[in-house]
Order: structure tokens, then sequence, then C-alpha cells
């Protein structure tokens, strides 16, 4: 069979799209981690 007869299939556009791999477990950003803790230490220092 020759490369030219074949037909592919067509492709699902959402199966492997970039912004689909975005998705996972929803946790605070080390920023806001690290912000909580300065927050907590002042409170603890009564500053």
């Amino acid at each position: 069979m020759k490369a030219k007869d074949r037909v592919s299939k067509p492709r699902n556009p959402l199966h492997d799209h970039p912004l689909m791999r975005k998705g996972g477990v929803h946790e605070k950003s080390e920023r806001s981690k690290r912000r909580t803790d300065k927050q907590k230490l002042k409170r603890e220092w009564g500053c």
C-alpha cells in the first residue's frame, strides 16, 4: 500500500491542547504561603 492511499483519522483538537495540561490540584502559591507565614509570625511576636 502506498503512503498516498492511506487516509489518517482526523485529530481531536482538544486532546493534547497546551492549556488543557494546566489542570491539577488547586493549591496556594508559594508567594501566598510565605505571606501567610509572615503575618502569622508578626501576630505571634506582637509587632
